[in-house]
Protein backbone atom coordinates (compact mmCIF):
# COMPACT_ATOMS: atom_id res chain seq x y z
CA UNK A 1 0.00 0.00 0.00
CA UNK A 2 1.28 3.71 -1.16
CA UNK A 3 1.57 6.42 1.62
CA UNK A 4 -1.21 7.74 -0.18
CA UNK A 5 -3.72 4.97 -0.10
CA UNK A 6 -2.38 4.40 3.80
CA UNK A 7 -3.01 7.84 4.14
CA UNK A 8 -6.92 7.39 2.58
CA UNK A 9 -7.49 4.06 4.49
CA UNK A 10 -7.06 6.31 7.48
CA UNK A 11 -8.67 9.11 6.98
CA UNK A 12 -11.12 10.13 9.93
CA UNK A 13 -9.32 7.57 12.39
CA UNK A 14 -10.03 9.48 15.76
CA UNK A 15 -7.07 9.20 18.25
CA UNK A 16 -6.24 10.25 21.27
CA UNK A 17 -2.69 11.68 22.67
CA UNK A 18 -1.45 11.35 26.16
CA UNK A 19 1.82 13.05 26.90
CA UNK A 20 3.63 14.84 29.15
CA UNK A 21 5.56 17.55 27.03
CA UNK A 22 2.77 19.48 25.25
CA UNK A 23 5.59 20.31 22.57
CA UNK A 24 5.32 16.51 21.58
CA UNK A 25 1.61 16.63 21.52
CA UNK A 26 1.24 20.11 19.59
CA UNK A 27 4.05 18.11 16.83
CA UNK A 28 1.87 14.70 17.25
CA UNK A 29 -1.45 16.54 16.82
CA UNK A 30 -0.42 18.52 13.69
CA UNK A 31 1.14 15.25 11.38
CA UNK A 32 -1.98 13.55 12.15
CA UNK A 33 -4.40 16.16 11.70
CA UNK A 34 -2.32 17.11 8.19
CA UNK A 35 -2.64 13.50 7.15
CA UNK A 36 -6.93 13.44 7.47
CA UNK A 37 -6.72 11.35 11.30
CA UNK A 38 -8.91 13.65 14.09
CA UNK A 39 -7.56 13.94 17.36
CA UNK A 40 -10.28 14.31 19.66
CA UNK A 41 -8.71 14.74 23.03
CA UNK A 42 -4.47 15.91 23.56
CA UNK A 43 -3.64 16.09 27.24
CA UNK A 44 -1.26 14.75 29.68
CA UNK A 45 -1.79 11.13 31.22
CA UNK A 46 -3.98 11.67 34.18
CA UNK A 47 -6.94 10.30 35.57
CA UNK A 48 -9.18 13.53 34.04
CA UNK A 49 -7.71 11.84 30.25
CA UNK A 50 -8.88 8.56 31.42
CA UNK A 51 -11.93 9.83 32.11
CA UNK A 52 -12.96 11.89 29.24
CA UNK A 53 -12.45 9.03 27.35
CA UNK A 54 -15.54 6.90 27.95
CA UNK A 55 -17.22 10.44 26.54
CA UNK A 56 -15.67 10.29 23.28
CA UNK A 57 -15.44 7.74 20.49
CA UNK A 58 -11.90 7.01 19.97
CA UNK A 59 -10.29 4.56 17.84
CA UNK A 60 -6.61 4.30 19.13
CA UNK A 61 -4.86 5.46 22.36
CA UNK A 62 -1.15 7.28 21.56
CA UNK A 63 0.24 6.97 25.28
CA UNK A 64 3.51 8.14 26.06
CA UNK A 65 4.50 6.54 29.59
CA UNK A 66 7.30 8.06 31.68
CA UNK A 67 8.75 4.52 33.37
CA UNK A 68 9.96 6.09 36.30
CA UNK A 69 6.75 7.78 37.29
CA UNK A 70 5.31 5.98 39.64
CA UNK A 71 1.70 7.36 39.11
CA UNK A 72 1.86 6.31 35.33
CA UNK A 73 2.17 2.78 36.12
CA UNK A 74 -1.08 2.72 38.30
CA UNK A 75 -3.00 4.70 35.90
CA UNK A 76 -1.63 2.46 33.00
CA UNK A 77 -3.65 -0.33 35.03
CA UNK A 78 -6.66 1.88 35.85
CA UNK A 79 -6.78 2.41 31.72
CA UNK A 80 -6.14 -1.07 31.08
CA UNK A 81 -9.04 -2.27 33.66
CA UNK A 82 -11.77 0.93 32.15
CA UNK A 83 -11.11 0.92 28.55
CA UNK A 84 -10.44 -1.28 25.42
CA UNK A 85 -9.87 0.63 23.19
CA UNK A 86 -6.31 -0.37 20.72
CA UNK A 87 -3.48 1.40 22.75
CA UNK A 88 -0.09 1.99 21.22
CA UNK A 89 3.06 3.17 23.47
CA UNK A 90 4.85 6.23 21.51
CA UNK A 91 8.43 6.11 21.87
CA UNK A 92 9.13 10.05 20.94
CA UNK A 93 12.92 9.36 21.37
CA UNK A 94 12.65 8.48 17.40
CA UNK A 95 12.11 12.37 17.06
CA UNK A 96 15.36 12.76 19.04
CA UNK A 97 17.20 14.44 15.59
CA UNK A 98 15.98 16.29 13.02
CA UNK A 99 16.73 14.08 10.08
CA UNK A 100 13.58 14.26 7.89
CA UNK A 101 14.56 10.24 6.65
CA UNK A 102 14.45 9.11 10.22
CA UNK A 103 11.60 10.69 11.10
CA UNK A 104 9.69 9.51 8.30
CA UNK A 105 10.25 6.30 8.90
CA UNK A 106 9.41 6.69 11.95
CA UNK A 107 6.04 7.76 11.25
CA UNK A 108 5.68 5.35 8.67
CA UNK A 109 5.98 2.93 11.21
CA UNK A 110 3.47 4.54 13.43
CA UNK A 111 0.94 4.95 10.91
CA UNK A 112 1.57 1.51 9.81
CA UNK A 113 0.46 0.63 13.50
CA UNK A 114 -2.68 2.94 13.40
CA UNK A 115 -3.68 0.90 10.30
CA UNK A 116 -3.06 -2.53 11.90
CA UNK A 117 -4.90 -2.21 15.25
CA UNK A 118 -7.88 -0.06 13.32
CA UNK A 119 -8.40 -3.64 10.78
CA UNK A 120 -7.82 -1.93 7.34
CA UNK A 121 -6.34 -3.95 5.20
CA UNK A 122 -2.96 -5.63 4.82
CA UNK A 123 -0.20 -3.22 4.01
CA UNK A 124 3.75 -2.67 3.70
CA UNK A 125 4.92 -0.07 5.73
CA UNK A 126 6.01 3.32 3.75
CA UNK A 127 8.76 5.76 5.10
CA UNK A 128 6.26 8.82 5.20
CA UNK A 129 7.68 11.82 3.46
CA UNK A 130 6.94 14.90 6.45
CA UNK A 131 8.07 17.51 4.32
CA UNK A 132 6.63 20.16 5.84
CA UNK A 133 5.67 18.48 8.87
CA UNK A 134 9.24 18.33 9.96
CA UNK A 135 10.25 19.67 12.94
CA UNK A 136 12.71 23.00 12.46
CA UNK A 137 14.21 22.40 16.10
CA UNK A 138 15.48 18.93 17.12
CA UNK A 139 12.96 17.53 20.41
CA UNK A 140 16.14 16.52 21.55
CA UNK A 141 16.70 20.03 22.25
CA UNK A 142 13.06 20.70 23.08
CA UNK A 143 12.62 18.19 25.73
CA UNK A 144 15.45 18.59 28.47
CA UNK A 145 15.04 15.20 29.63
CA UNK A 146 16.09 13.14 26.74
CA UNK A 147 19.88 13.53 27.29
CA UNK A 148 22.17 15.21 25.44
CA UNK A 149 25.04 15.26 27.76
CA UNK A 150 26.74 11.75 28.97
CA UNK A 151 29.14 11.32 30.95
CA UNK A 152 31.04 8.16 31.39
CA UNK A 153 32.65 7.41 35.46
CA UNK A 154 35.27 4.83 35.25
CA UNK A 155 36.18 2.92 37.90
CA UNK A 156 38.07 0.01 39.75
CA UNK A 157 39.38 -0.56 43.14
CA UNK A 158 38.36 1.63 45.49
CA UNK A 159 35.38 2.87 42.92
CA UNK A 160 32.58 2.35 44.99
CA UNK A 161 33.26 4.18 47.99
CA UNK A 162 34.46 7.34 45.28
CA UNK A 163 31.41 6.97 43.21
CA UNK A 164 29.12 7.16 46.13
CA UNK A 165 30.66 10.44 47.65
CA UNK A 166 30.61 11.70 44.00
CA UNK A 167 26.78 10.86 43.10
CA UNK A 168 25.95 11.70 46.58
CA UNK A 169 26.62 15.81 45.79
CA UNK A 170 25.49 15.71 42.83
CA UNK A 171 21.74 17.71 42.12
CA UNK A 172 18.80 15.81 41.27
CA UNK A 173 17.84 17.82 38.14
CA UNK A 174 21.56 17.15 36.66
CA UNK A 175 21.01 17.84 33.09
CA UNK A 176 22.86 14.74 32.08
CA UNK A 177 22.63 11.36 32.23
CA UNK A 178 25.82 9.26 33.54
CA UNK A 179 27.15 5.73 32.98
CA UNK A 180 29.24 3.56 35.41
CA UNK A 181 31.88 1.58 34.06
CA UNK A 182 32.59 -0.09 37.35
CA UNK A 183 35.10 -2.77 37.41
CA UNK A 184 33.14 -5.46 38.50
CA UNK A 185 32.25 -9.38 39.13
CA UNK A 186 29.43 -10.77 36.75
CA UNK A 187 26.17 -10.00 37.79
CA UNK A 188 27.08 -7.40 40.51
CA UNK A 189 25.83 -4.38 38.34
CA UNK A 190 22.14 -4.70 39.61
CA UNK A 191 23.69 -4.76 43.37
CA UNK A 192 26.09 -1.92 42.75
CA UNK A 193 22.79 -0.20 41.13
CA UNK A 194 20.65 -0.31 44.45
CA UNK A 195 23.91 0.78 46.69
CA UNK A 196 24.50 4.10 44.50
CA UNK A 197 20.62 4.37 44.46
CA UNK A 198 20.46 4.42 47.73
CA UNK A 199 22.73 7.67 48.08
CA UNK A 200 22.26 9.72 45.28
CA UNK A 201 19.22 12.40 44.29
CA UNK A 202 19.50 10.82 41.26
CA UNK A 203 18.31 7.65 39.66
CA UNK A 204 20.50 4.89 39.73
CA UNK A 205 19.49 1.56 37.36
CA UNK A 206 21.31 -1.26 35.18
CA UNK A 207 21.71 -0.98 31.59
CA UNK A 208 18.24 -1.95 30.06
CA UNK A 209 17.72 -2.61 26.40
CA UNK A 210 15.37 -0.16 24.94
CA UNK A 211 15.61 2.23 27.51
CA UNK A 212 15.86 5.53 26.64
CA UNK A 213 18.64 7.61 28.09
CA UNK A 214 17.63 10.68 30.05
CA UNK A 215 19.00 13.30 32.07
CA UNK A 216 19.11 12.60 35.44
CA UNK A 217 19.70 9.28 35.41
CA UNK A 218 22.56 6.74 36.27
CA UNK A 219 23.24 3.58 34.27
CA UNK A 220 25.23 1.06 35.40
CA UNK A 221 27.04 -0.59 32.57
CA UNK A 222 26.90 -4.64 32.33
CA UNK A 223 29.70 -6.47 32.77
CA UNK A 224 29.37 -9.06 29.89
CA UNK A 225 27.85 -7.10 27.39
CA UNK A 226 28.90 -4.10 25.34
CA UNK A 227 26.67 -1.16 26.03
CA UNK A 228 25.86 1.21 23.12
CA UNK A 229 23.63 4.34 22.77
CA UNK A 230 21.91 4.14 19.37
CA UNK A 231 21.20 7.27 17.05
CA UNK A 232 17.77 8.00 19.02
CA UNK A 233 18.99 7.87 22.02
CA UNK A 234 18.26 3.97 23.29
CA UNK A 235 20.30 1.90 24.94
CA UNK A 236 21.39 -1.24 22.79
CA UNK A 237 23.68 -4.33 24.33
CA UNK A 238 25.53 -6.14 22.20
CA UNK A 239 28.11 -8.78 21.99
CA UNK A 240 31.62 -8.52 23.29
CA UNK A 241 33.43 -8.01 20.61
CA UNK A 242 36.07 -10.37 22.16
CA UNK A 243 37.61 -11.41 25.40
CA UNK A 244 38.90 -9.07 27.64
CA UNK A 245 40.92 -8.64 30.60
CA UNK A 246 38.49 -5.71 32.47
CA UNK A 247 35.12 -6.00 32.48
CA UNK A 248 33.30 -3.88 31.80
CA UNK A 249 35.91 -2.75 29.74
CA UNK A 250 36.51 1.22 30.13
CA UNK A 251 38.70 1.64 26.95
CA UNK A 252 35.14 0.67 24.80
CA UNK A 253 32.86 2.35 26.40
CA UNK A 254 34.44 5.51 26.53
CA UNK A 255 35.40 5.01 22.82
CA UNK A 256 31.92 4.15 22.24
CA UNK A 257 30.23 7.23 24.08
CA UNK A 258 33.01 9.57 22.52
CA UNK A 259 32.12 8.68 18.80
CA UNK A 260 28.14 8.79 19.67
CA UNK A 261 28.10 11.96 22.08
CA UNK A 262 31.50 13.91 21.06
CA UNK A 263 32.12 17.02 22.57
CA UNK A 264 29.16 16.78 24.39
CA UNK A 265 30.35 14.00 26.27
CA UNK A 266 33.13 13.97 29.40
CA UNK A 267 35.01 11.35 31.19
CA UNK A 268 36.22 10.76 34.86
CA UNK A 269 38.32 8.01 35.83
CA UNK A 270 38.15 7.32 40.00
CA UNK A 271 40.46 5.28 41.95
CA UNK A 272 41.77 1.68 40.52
CA UNK A 273 44.86 0.12 39.67
CA UNK A 274 44.58 -0.87 36.26
CA UNK A 275 45.63 0.97 32.63
CA UNK A 276 41.90 0.37 31.76
CA UNK A 277 40.44 3.94 30.47
CA UNK A 278 44.02 5.46 29.11
CA UNK A 279 42.98 4.49 25.67
CA UNK A 280 39.30 5.30 26.02
CA UNK A 281 40.07 8.77 27.18
CA UNK A 282 42.45 9.67 24.52
CA UNK A 283 39.72 8.41 22.06
CA UNK A 284 37.07 10.90 23.82
CA UNK A 285 39.36 13.15 24.26
CA UNK A 286 40.28 13.58 20.45
CA UNK A 287 36.54 14.48 20.06
CA UNK A 288 36.41 16.87 22.18
CA UNK A 289 34.97 15.28 25.40
CA UNK A 290 36.57 16.71 28.60
CA UNK A 291 38.02 14.48 31.08
CA UNK A 292 38.59 14.60 34.47
CA UNK A 293 40.07 12.45 37.41
CA UNK A 294 39.99 12.05 40.97
CA UNK A 295 43.31 13.04 43.03
CA UNK A 296 45.36 10.98 44.47
CA UNK A 297 45.21 11.15 47.88
CA UNK A 298 41.54 10.78 48.02
CA UNK A 299 41.65 7.20 46.51
CA UNK A 300 42.41 3.55 47.54
CA UNK A 301 44.48 3.10 44.86
CA UNK A 302 45.58 6.03 42.23
CA UNK A 303 47.35 4.05 39.64
CA UNK A 304 44.39 4.24 36.80
CA UNK A 305 43.68 8.14 37.17
CA UNK A 306 47.58 8.91 37.51
CA UNK A 307 47.85 7.00 34.41
CA UNK A 308 45.16 9.46 32.42
CA UNK A 309 46.86 12.20 34.40
CA UNK A 310 50.14 10.95 32.45
CA UNK A 311 48.63 11.10 28.89
CA UNK A 312 48.15 14.11 29.32
CA UNK A 313 44.39 14.48 28.43
CA UNK A 314 42.95 15.28 32.13
CA UNK A 315 41.91 18.82 32.66
CA UNK A 316 40.52 18.84 36.32
CA UNK A 317 41.66 16.73 39.37
CA UNK A 318 40.09 16.68 42.43
CA UNK A 319 38.04 14.73 45.42
CA UNK A 320 35.02 12.95 44.55
CA UNK A 321 32.99 15.73 45.87
CA UNK A 322 35.05 18.64 44.18
CA UNK A 323 34.59 16.85 41.31
CA UNK A 324 30.97 16.51 41.96
CA UNK A 325 30.50 20.39 42.43
CA UNK A 326 32.65 20.76 39.22
CA UNK A 327 30.44 18.79 36.98
CA UNK A 328 27.32 20.43 38.03
CA UNK A 329 29.07 23.85 37.77
CA UNK A 330 30.50 23.01 34.05
CA UNK A 331 26.97 21.52 33.19
CA UNK A 332 24.65 24.51 34.06
CA UNK A 333 27.85 27.08 32.29
CA UNK A 334 26.81 24.83 29.55
CA UNK A 335 22.60 25.07 29.59
CA UNK A 336 23.62 28.46 29.93
CA UNK A 337 26.04 29.30 26.63
CA UNK A 338 23.96 26.56 24.14
CA UNK A 339 19.88 27.23 25.75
Amino acid sequence: MSQSQLQNELRGTRIAIASGSSRHREHLQQIFERTGLQVVLNEPFSEYFIAKLAGNRIDVLLIELDERNERHNQLLEELLESTDIPIIFNDVSALAFNEPARQGKWFGTLMGKIAEITGHLEWETPDIDLGSFTVNETLLARDNSLASEVWVLGASLGGPDALKRFLAELPSNLPASLIVAQHLGSNFEPLLARQLDCISPLQVMPARVGHTLRHGEVIVAPVNQRLQISPIGVIQLLPLAGPSFYTPSIDTLLTDIGARFGANCGAIIFSGMCDDGVLGVRAMHAMGGPIWTQEADSCVISNMPDQVRQAGVSSYTGTPEQLAAKLAEYLTQRQTEYG
